[in-house]
């Protein structure tokens, strides 16, 4: 089966329109509506259906435009990037970071990047770690730091990090002059947690079960940024590594203490798609660049956290 029937098939599906996709395509209406049917033929099956405003997909027509799109993009971009080994030019990377991650590393990653791999087109994203880990599943992410998060087995992936979670609240709650919270006194604080599929409910369902303890969620937002606002005014307390509030710690508009018996901490992994789709030699580049940034923002304190990563695993991602 050609490759570009199958993209004459993906532009009309996307265009709705025979015309429209003749247009954007460049080929004649009457050759674009034949590969199509050859397509159907080739198939077995009707992939649209006509109505009177162009063409919409039957229920066998969706299903091949969601088989296809990201691997016929993958595709493209592939040979793109083939074809730049011998120039190293215009080679695409896309890095994706956690909000909070994403200020304390991404601008380090991308000046250094920019300036030691000019042949990089550079793109960051940043979402959270469970968006990132369906995004490197699906190729749309070629690197990403998840925190908190383990991705599917068909990502590569490895501990590099766990950081401490501390409860936040105002600085006139019952936290204030405290050093410390035993576990077992959480459910004295109630709290505003991010909602599923972010993984800190769930710890705190497991962690609540061994020690014979409950907490009490009164609220669900999925906006740091919300959150510490509304804590901050003293509607709840809340639950952060200490890399998201260290501003608003030091400024004194939050206070925090470390959850003690069982401590409070997640695991922060550097995770790689499974269809590596860059040159090997610019991947380890890549790879050693993001490990001596991280290692600095850890030992300089911009992360606390304490690193688990063995360095000697670097450079075995990409198979």
């Amino acid at each position: 089966m050609e490759l570009r029937r199958l993209r004459y098939f993906l532009q009309t599906a996307r265009e709705g329109s025979l015309g429209r996709a003749s247009r954007s395509l460049g080929v004649a209406q009457p050759a674009l509506g034949r590969q199509i049917q050859l397509l159907e033929s080739e198939l077995g099956v009707k992939l649209f259906r006509r109505v009177p405003k162009g063409m919409q997909l039957t229920e066998e027509g969706e299903y091949l435009r969601e088989a296809l799109d990201h691997p016929l993009a993958q595709l493209d971009l592939a040979l793109k990037n083939v074809r730049s080994f011998g120039a190293r030019v215009d080679v695409a990377f896309t890095m994706g970071l956690p909000p909070g991650v994403m200020q304390v590393l991404g601008p380090r990653l991308f000046l250094r990047l920019s300036r030691e791999l000019p042949n990089l087109k550079l793109r960051f994203v940043e979402s959270d770690s469970a968006s990132l880990a369906a995004d490197l599943l699906r190729g749309l992410v070629d690197i990403a730091v998840l925190t908190g998060v383990t991705p599917d087995n068909r990502v590569f992936r490895s501990e590099v990090l766990r950081e401490p979670l501390w409860l936040v609240g105002a600085p006139g709650s019952a936290l204030a002059g405290r050093d410390s919270l035993p576990f077992t006194e959480l459910e004295h604080f109630p709290l505003i947690l991010p909602s599923a599929p972010d993984s800190l409910p769930t710890l705190l369902e497991k962690l609540a079960a061994r020690s014979e303890a409950r907490f009490v969620v009164t609220s669900e937002v999925d906006s740091v940024d919300l959150a510490k606002q509304v804590v901050a005014a003293g509607a709840g307390y809340t639950v952060l590594p200490p890399l998201l509030c260290r501003d608003e710690l030091a400024s004194g508009e939050l206070v925090a203490v470390p959850v003690t018996d069982p401590a409070l901490d997640r695991t922060v992994l550097y995770a790689v798609q499974p269809l590596w789709r860059v040159p090997r030699s610019t991947y380890n580049e890549v790879e050693h660049v993001i490990f001596e940034e991280w290692t600095d923002a850890v030992t300089s304190g911009a992360w606390p956290a304490e690193w688990r990563f063995d360095r000697r695993l670097l450079s075995t991602y990409a198979g």
